[in-house]
């Protein structure tokens, strides 16, 4: 059995049609029958039901078909990951982040890196899911990621970079603008714009559990994904938000921010990388980045 007999079942499968079946791999109609009974004689199963008119799946066909796209599926990924180890030493570096990361650390790194490596390309992903973070480093089609949780797996280290502080923002007419800190008592009557959490776990984590010790419920009036959207819903006045301190960098006009005290659960970035098989340049990258994160701590 060769990967071209089972691109030939899995067309021939889709199609149900050998001509078609044809044309879309560029063989013969008799070639490809050809490789199609050879398939079926090793495998000792027939696997189509042929007739002048008609061709349709045996059992056996259908049953197969499934295991034959996921081999095909498998194969191509393990040819793209042999690909991407043999230019390893390619200047280029894939990069996803959270939103901080990508707006305004990532800026000053890159900066930096390219005082000394001026010609390497960057490619930015931005994601939100710190699962999808690691994901996207275990099948290498990112080399370094930016996150809010640790991720510790078999083929993946992360490095805290920094904490900073949770801060409520709220519109400067609002009366608690002038408040040297604010606490979950001081916002209970206040209405909130929060987060979903399958987006922003933490934030969202943070504001209920900080209701839950004083046996409240926030009054959420909506759920927002987007600072930046977010912070134009407190400008307006339609609720204040709980955020972490760096959002001070991109507020918009008529925004004023107070600490949230008290808040055990500090706002962490993380750096995650593969453990082993990366290149030289994303191994430099790492050192400018560790450097940065110091700085900005």
């Amino acid at each position: 059995m060769d990967i071209r007999q089972l691109e030939c079942f899995v067309a021939v499968a889709e199609e149900l049609h050998f001509r078609k079946a044809g044309e879309r791999l560029g063989l013969s109609q008799s070639a490809l029958s050809e490789r199609i009974s050879a398939l079926e004689q090793e495998l000792g199963a027939r696997l189509f039901f042929r007739t002048t008119r008609q061709v349709s799946l045996t059992q056996a066909g259908a049953d197969f078909v499934q295991d034959a796209k996921k081999i095909l599926s498998d194969i191509e990924k393990s040819v793209s990951n042999v690909r991407h180890s043999a230019e390893s030493n390619l200047r280029h570096i894939r990069i996803s982040g959270v939103d901080e990361a990508i707006s305004m650390l990532l800026p000053k790194v890159l900066l930096r890196f390219r005082e000394t490596d001026p010609s390497v390309h960057v490619q930015i992903l931005e994601i939100s899911s710190s699962e999808q973070h690691s994901q996207e480093l275990i099948s290498h089609r990112t080399d370094i990621a930016f996150l809010r949780t640790p991720q510790e797996e078999d083929f993946i280290a992360s490095e805290l970079l920094y904490r900073q502080p949770v801060v409520v923002a709220l519109a400067e007419s609002n009366m608690l603008a002038a408040a040297t800190t604010l606490s979950a008592s001081d916002i209970a009557e206040q209405p909130i714009v929060g987060y979903p959490k399958h987006a922003r776990p933490v934030l969202h984590d943070v504001l209920w559990s900080a209701f839950r010790q004083i046996g409240a419920q926030p009054n959420i009036v909506c759920e927002l994904i987007d600072k930046s959207t977010l912070l134009q819903f407190v400008a307006h006045g339609l609720g204040l938000a709980l955020a972490p301190a760096w959002v001070q960098n991109i507020a918009p006009p008529g925004v004023t921010f107070v600490p949230f005290e008290p808040c055990a659960t500090p706002i962490e970035l993380y750096v995650a990388f593969r453990k082993a098989g990366n290149s030289e340049t994303v191994e430099r990258f790492l050192e400018v980045v560790r450097t940065a994160a110091a700085e900005n701590s």
